[in-house]
């Protein structure tokens, strides 16, 4: 290239960062016209680079859109995801609503934070283009029932995803497995399965599913070194909690509340915050069963009979059992016998274990059983003598 030519490249150049600013300009004066601005924020100026919450770049390029906690409403332009040098997208705390539109165009995008509105749609694949993700927060908005998987496409950069309170369905996507995420916040969806993936995601820091269907055990945390808080509150978790989890080194908030836990009661450090007190009947006696060794129930377990790999039987009586009856016996749908005689077991009969379809004896005799016997089938022999408190609620 001759040095004739510079002049005009750059007379280009000048152009081409003219016209694209203009263009961020127009979509600017578009989000103005399609929300409804409260007294407290000025947009007055022709220039969007000088509205309040607004910054720019040297070119006049948009960098930064931050309106919290304003209150206002309406809706955001379809052309929204051509502000191309956008950093961050902040519409914390407003009545916006409407979908969500295609802003796959928002590739220098950082965070996105559009939690606590009244979004009604997302575009097919959210987050498609936005390889700068590093924050998204988009809890508490009324979407339509989805699949998390749809919005889970690999983001590099994403360190905090929160998508609380909203209506998604399904497992998590494997995409997660071995992410940089610190922070992940799903509480109160619909989303079910197994959080087996869990211990392959050892950035994770923050840890909270709460309210949601997930089923199946804690699985071996030990490479979540900077994990803190692990909330997995009312949920259907199963079997024993890992001792990895108790030993974390950085571990402060645990909370095991309502779920289906079984073996000791899991023993913190001090300095942990423990909200396991709503479970704490899914726990069983102090130190684990020392005859229950192995993965496969039906090989070696003491007092467990099987047909093939299902198990027809559990006879554990005079055991030294404490602790209460577990409705979890009812997941166990090929059960005809269930004898915890003579044991030290308390609390009431569970009335799920009335949905045995095999069962044909439940012995719980010389115990501290209390409350109503539920209504067995007629086929159904159920044992209580030796319980004093059989019939009366626990005071």
């Amino acid at each position: 290239m001759t040095r004739s030519h510079l002049p005009l490249l750059c007379l280009l150049l000048s152009f081409l960062n003219f016209a694209t600013s203009q263009d961020d300009a127009m979509i600017m004066q578009a989000l103005r016209s399609s929300l409804t601005l409260t007294s407290d924020v000025n947009w007055s100026n022709p220039d969007p680079c000088k509205w309040e919450t607004v910054q720019c770049d040297g070119s006049n390029r948009v960098t930064r859109i931050q309106l919290k906690q304003k209150w206002i409403q309406g809706t955001l332009p379809p052309d929204l995801g051509k502000l191309s040098e956008l950093i961050v997208l902040d519409l914390f705390s407003n009545k916006i609503s409407g979908p969500i539109p295609d802003l796959s165009g928002l590739t220098h995008l950082q965070t996105l934070n559009l939690q606590d509105n009244f979004f009604d749609s997302t575009p097919k694949n959210l987050f498609s283009g936005m390889n700068s993700l590093q924050e998204v927060y988009l809890d508490n908005n009324p979407f339509p029932l989805g699949r998390f998987r749809r919005h889970s496409e690999t983001l590099p950069s994403l360190a905090s995803l929160k998508l609380s309170l909203n209506n998604l369905h399904g497992g998590l996507p494997l995409s997660l497995a071995g992410s940089s995420l610190q922070k992940l916040y799903l509480n109160w969806q619909k989303l079910n399965g197994s959080i087996s993936l869990l211990q392959n995601m050892t950035s994770l820091v923050e840890f909270d599913i709460r309210g949601n269907f997930f089923s199946g055990p804690i699985p071996d945390l030990s490479g979540l070194q900077n994990l803190s808080l692990f909330n997995v509150k009312d949920k259907q978790l199963t079997g024993l909690v890992p001792p990895s989890l108790t030993v974390l080194q950085n571990l402060t908030v645990v909370n095991l509340t309502n779920n289906y836990f079984q073996g000791p009661m899991p023993l913190f450090k001090n300095s942990v915050a423990v909200d396991a007190i709503a479970s704490a009947s899914s726990f069983c006696q102090e130190a684990p069963a020392m005859n229950w060794k192995g993965n496969d129930s039906c090989v070696s377990w003491l007092g467990i009979t099987c047909y093939k790999s299902d198990i027809t039987g559990i006879s554990l009586w005079s055991q030294g059992l404490t602790g209460s009856i577990s409705q979890s016996f009812a997941n166990l749908t090929s059960l005809e016998l269930i004898d915890l005689s003579s044991n030290s077991l308390t609390g009431s009969i569970p009335t799920e274990l009335t949905t045995l379809p095999k069962l044909r004896l439940l012995d719980v005799s010389n115990n501290n059983i209390n409350g109503d016997v539920p209504k067995f089938s007629g086929s159904v022999i159920v044992v209580t003598t030796g319980n004093a408190n059989i019939g009366t609620k626990n005071k």
